[in-house]
């Protein structure tokens, strides 16, 4: 039997008992007759689910998983990363336990207890919701009635500074790049904010050096190491390319090889701009290395006093661009559409490098006759 209960806020909460007889909420509601119709609903349904399949609930969460996985539609690199948050954090917790004995506080003290390890609060965010997701999928499937994992609260993720090179520390780290091609690579990283990904799977027919801009269209996906077109949800962008870069990739196109990747989709029509000296494609992983080597050993002051560089990676260029960009006076949307942000609201953490015309200001706050 479904029944309103009124809450401290002064809202009323609809409550009934699942098909384990375990009390469960259909939501918080503003009349209390609203809160026993839904309760009432849900009451129904868990009834009906019981009538199909009694025993669904008993299947055990390992077995349920493993039905579930194969069934997901994410990234390849959004899969890997999940399977390894699967077989680290949620394999040995819940395998065995049947789905309909998973309980709200044996979640709640899961995520307690992933909380009190070194796990940053954003990784255990992605671990539980990543749990969340497979008990949504079993409500769906109609085993489970409700998913005990919904709306957990979770401990809030600390924002993370974004880090700006200087133009200094930029040219500090150029002359410590060990190849011409590398140090064409963080230029090129610096003046169009690509991501390394976007960078590694440039073609040369999406640069147009007469109109000095390059078009970004396709993306490298390390994982299964192949050329992909961008996921749904993002376009196609076009970026400018500064006099001094298309200088040198024009020098750099004249020793332009084939293709060495394969493409998942269409047919390639020409080589990639940046690879290794062996021909290969640049993965990540490897060239980071580079990277870290060239921050380390940059000096921001003399050979007598040396002034070692703040830690940065490779992504802090990407911010760098987008920095040096607001701070000349380009709009925040003109810079969200250069970086490729789906929603405005990405672009918003460069908000603060924006300054604001102060003569503006005072301006329109003068009388009429006065401006």
């Amino acid at each position: 039997m479904a029944w309103p209960e009124k809450q401290r806020s002064g809202r009323w909460a609809g409550k009934y008992r699942d098909s384990q007889g375990v009390v469960r909420s259909a939501g918080t509601f503003k009349h209390r007759a609203e809160a026993l119709r839904e309760a009432g609903k849900k009451e129904v349904d868990t009834r009906r689910s019981l009538q199909r399949n009694p025993d669904a609930h008993k299947r055990t969460w390992d077995s349920w998983c493993t039905e579930w996985w194969e069934s997901r539609t994410v990234e390849p690199g959004t899969l890997a990363r999940d399977a390894n948050r699967r077989d680290v954090h949620l394999i040995p917790k819940w395998t065995g336990i049947p789905l309909g004995q998973i309980t709200r506080q044996d979640v709640k003290s899961w995520a307690a207890d992933l909380g009190r390890t070194k796990l940053s609060a954003a990784t255990v965010q992605r671990i539980v919701h990543l749990f969340s997701a497979s008990l949504n999928a079993a409500v769906d499937a109609e085993i489970l009635v409700a998913n005990p994992a919904a709306r957990i609260k979770l401990p809030p993720v600390t924002p993370t500074k974004n880090r700006y090179l200087t133009h200094d520390e930029y040219q500090a780290i150029l002359e410590q790049l060990p190849t011409d091609d590398d140090e064409l690579l963080v230029q090129f990283l610096t003046h169009t904010g690509m991501r390394f990904g976007e960078l590694a799977g440039l073609h040369w027919h999406r640069l147009d050096l007469k109109r000095q801009q390059v078009t970004v269209v396709d993306v490298f996906d390390e994982v299964q190491g192949e050329i992909k077109a961008y996921p749904k949800g993002k376009r196609a962008r076009v970026v400018p390319l500064p006099d001094d870069l298309v200088v040198e990739l024009a020098k750099k196109k004249r020793t332009a090889g084939p293709c060495p990747v394969s493409h998942r989709t269409g047919i390639c029509r020409s080589g990639l701009v940046f690879t290794t000296t062996a021909g290969t494609v640049v993965h990540r992983s490897n060239w980071a290395t580079v990277f870290r080597a060239a921050v380390a050993n940059a000096n921001l002051g003399t050979d007598e006093e040396p002034v070692a560089l703040e830690h940065a990676t490779i992504h802090d260029l990407r911010h760098t661009y987008a920095s040096w960009l607001i701070q000349n006076g380009v709009s925040l949307a003109d810079v969200g559409k250069l970086l490729g942000h789906v929603s405005p609201s990405t672009t918003q953490q460069y908000a603060h490098l924006a300054e604001t015309d102060r003569s503006a200001i005072l301006r329109a706050l003068r009388p009429p006759e006065a401006r």
